[in-house]
């Protein structure tokens, strides 16, 4: 018959052995986070970029079976109701506001601030100049959002035509 000694000093040993197998386990864990991380911003930032699409696309077909409105009025599932997202002429998402206008569309088709995401997202407006629109430089033509990541990946949205191109990534 064993001691009350030895089986205390047994169920210590098991007790350490399973502390330093969590341990171990946690280690290999957040080693294989730490060297994925940016794969998985990567991968969020796609699924942004496509949810991102699917809601322009929403909105313009609603906005043709509509009439072709000044405002779109989208039904939500888990609110009563209804968004109300203003459009352009051609029936893509836009606002008329000149300040910050890129976030205002992000606001728009993502319902929520862009400040709102696990890791930052900046939105830019970017204008080009063709000799088609000169007479025009502030023009939606020549005006797009572009949502950048911190390494540089972005995705754009143009907002004359309503094309959400793929995540590009930084070189």
């Amino acid at each position: 018959m064993t001691s009350n000694s030895e089986k205390k000093e047994k169920s210590l040993a098991e007790f350490v052995v399973i502390v330093a197998l969590v341990g171990v386990l946690m280690a290999v864990f957040i080693n294989f986070f730490i060297k994925n991380e940016s794969q998985f911003t990567q991968a969020g930032f796609a699924s942004i970029a496509q949810g991102f699409n699917a809601k322009v696309n929403t909105v313009h077909a609603q906005w043709m079976m509509d009439k072709q409105p000044n405002i779109v009025y989208l039904a939500s599932l888990n609110k009563n109701q209804k968004q109300a997202v203003s459009v352009n002429k051609a029936g893509w998402i836009d606002v008329q506001q000149a300040q910050l206008s890129c976030e205002a569309i992000w606001q728009l088709v993502m319902e929520m601030p862009i400040s709102a995401l696990q890791f930052p997202v900046s939105a830019i407006e970017v204008r080009t100049t063709s000799s088609k629109h000169k007479s025009e430089p502030n023009s939606i033509e020549n005006s797009q959002c572009r949502y950048v990541l911190l390494d540089g990946s972005y995705f754009q949205y143009n907002r004359a035509k309503g094309k959400v191109s793929k995540v590009i990534k930084a070189n």
